[in-house]
């Protein structure tokens, strides 16, 4: 390319010298004038130009390689793949390279780098870079000692029913998706599906699979359970805690309140003065609190919105005094009431705490003995926050009764024995005999599948619980508190035969949230505008973007990733979605049960 009047020839460098020395936008003067007369006194040939010599010199032009870029094969095959793995990385348009602009930028950059186009980048270069991804995937299973397996369902943009594959190492990464066509999603087709799953991980590197709690998934336990005895199907902890949230709001006290709140946010969002009215308030503040209505994905948005209401409080009554905002009288009514926000307020002590255990739950680095904890912290915590609450004393029964139940519904012997095993919970004795009673069997069935001695095991479980031998001294419990029980238990407690059962219950996941996450990946690359997108080819571009991480271990996400790549689902509905909404005081039923 001529640096001068954007002139292209390309692979024709003898074209290239005749138009240099002919090109009438080449500045007058003696630098530019003997580069004229050498490129006309040039008859060695092209082959014979060094690749340092076709490249722009920084000191300025001289002779033909003064005008024009070139790059080798070898090069150009490179900056495909980084700029191909940058689209896929960050969700960005296959489309992009037809941007004019974005040429204009590229060609700035390297005027001889021709970028790939569309077809190439969802042809060829995804699938080199998804078998790269997917090689390094295997890689990063088959060096784990043991995993988990972690399933869950979704429709995506057209209404097809897709189910995604998560696996900890304990690390989660996505290992595929599976379209389910004409199939319905009964136990026993998921059941197939996950042990195809499994036979191709390999079963006994298996030990626990984790989904939500569903009916037709607990069809599905039971099957795997008797196909593969070692395997211990949980559900998920933070479904668990939702349905929770559900039957705490399903009281009389907190529905009435809830509609109250949602019909305060829906008429102030709904209308453009009172919108834009609470905005510019709220601005006045130094407040960016906007009015949030909760999702239809989980209860834990009644907290958002809740706090929404109480941030932007002051704003609201301010509106419902003001004459020329124009507020309906039953509207203003409520804003106006101090028994309503003294019930709001009051209510956020009992639900933050349980949208706080989900948060945890949710995390990454959750472990399943965590749950016993957790619940046991929830209870003392709105048992103490009960009496001061303005439930009626039946609706706090209710709360109590329920939090048991939930409870009850979701624990297994594998979260006491992974409990009993954590050495950070040495010191907190809250399990049940029969607790411990089961807890003993698990670690008994698991030293039978991995062919250890189960004398030398519930011997060193013995040594481990009353602190003797190697956990006699203060300082390897106190290393406890700096590296994960996981670790603590292969590194430092490596010689006793309870270390392999420790190690793998205690990298097994409390919840199937891995796999919610990768849903939003899901809902970012599938979207409306990319509706034409086939299943195959989102699960390679979710593939590569979910799991390039796996190549950079010791790099912070946040430069690895976008912001969007980990959003939840936002909570706050547009103007359009809260008209759909007016009459609709049960917004949540439809996906918590």
């Amino acid at each position: 390319m001529c640096k001068y009047c954007d002139k292209t020839y390309v692979k024709n460098a003898t074209k290239m010298q005749q138009h240099i020395a002919k090109c009438k936008k080449i500045p007058q003067g003696p630098t530019h004038a003997a580069a004229r007369s050498s490129t006309q006194g040039e008859n060695e040939s092209v082959s014979a130009v060094s690749e340092s010599d076709t490249h722009s010199s920084a000191s300025g032009p001289s002779g033909i390689r003064g005008f024009f870029d070139f790059m080798d094969d070898t090069s150009q095959k490179n900056a495909d793949e980084c700029f191909a793995r940058a689209i896929y990385a960050t969700g960005s348009p296959l489309m992009l390279t037809s941007n004019v602009y974005w040429k204009r930028f590229l060609n700035v950059l390297r005027p001889a780098y021709i970028p790939p186009t569309r077809h190439a980048l969802s042809t060829h270069l995804l699938d080199e870079e998804f078998s790269r991804v997917q090689a390094k995937v295997k890689q990063t299973i088959d060096q784990a000692d043991c995993i988990s397996v972690i399933s869950d369902g979704w429709s995506n943009i057209r209404g097809q029913g897709i189910i995604n594959y998560i696996i900890t190492t304990p690390q989660p990464v996505f290992y595929k998706s599976v379209d389910t066509k004409e199939n319905r999603h009964t136990g026993q087709y998921i059941a197939d599906e996950l042990k195809v799953i499994i036979n191709d991980l390999g079963p006994d590197k298996v030990f626990a699979l984790v989904t939500d709690n569903a009916a037709n998934m607990k069809v599905a336990w039971a099957d795997v359970e008797e196909t593969y005895p070692h395997i211990t199907a949980i559900g998920c902890a933070a479904h668990t805690l939702n349905l929770l949230l559900k039957d705490i709001m399903a009281l009389k006290t907190m529905d009435t309140l809830n509609k109250r709140a949602k019909q305060v946010l829906k008429y102030v969002k709904a209308k453009q003065v009172t919108s834009a009215t609470f905005l510019s308030k709220q601005k006045e503040k130094n407040k960016s609190t906007t009015l949030k209505l909760p999702s239809i994905t989980g209860w834990g948005g009644v907290v958002i919105m809740f706090d929404s209401l109480l941030e932007g409080k002051e704003s609201l009554q301010e509106m419902a005094i003001s004459q020329s905002v124009g507020i309906d009288s039953d509207i203003k009514k409520v804003i106006l009431d101090d028994v309503f926000w003294e019930r709001v307020s009051s209510s956020q002590k009992i639900l933050k705490p349980i949208a706080a255990a989900i948060a945890k739950i949710e995390g990454d680095g959750a472990i399943l003995s965590d749950v016993q904890c957790l619940f046991a912290e929830l209870k003392e915590e709105i048992q103490t926050i009960l009496p001061t609450s303005l439930l009626l004393k039946a609706e706090e029964t209710a709360v109590v009764k329920s939090l048991e139940q939930r409870r009850e519904f979701y624990m297994k012997p594998v979260h006491a024995a992974a409990y009993m095993l954590d050495p950070k919970y040495y010191d907190k004795g809250i399990l049940s005999g029969e607790e411990i009673n089961g807890a003993y069997a698990v670690i008994t069935a698991m030293s039978d599948h991995l062919g250890l001695d189960k004398g030398k095991v519930l011997g060193s479980l013995a040594k481990y619980r009353t602190k003797q031998g190697l956990w006699k001294g203060d300082g390897i419990w106190q290393s406890c508190q700096h590296i994960s029980a996981a670790t603590w238990w292969k590194g430092l407690c490596e010689s006793e035969a309870l270390a392999p059962v420790a190690s793998i219950l205690l990298q097994i996941p409390p919840s199937s949230a891995a796999s919610e996450r990768n849903w939003s990946l899901f809902a970012n690359t599938h979207t409306k505008v990319r509706n034409r997108l086939t299943n195959v080819r989102v699960e390679k571009l979710v593939g590569i973007r979910a799991n390039l991480r796996l190549f950079e271990p010791d790099t912070e996400p946040s430069s690895t990733r976008l912001e969007s790549d980990t959003e939840e689902e936002d909570s706050e509905l547009d103007a359009e979605e809260v008209d759909m909404l007016l009459d609709d005081d049960e917004v949540q039923e439809e996906s918590i049960d």
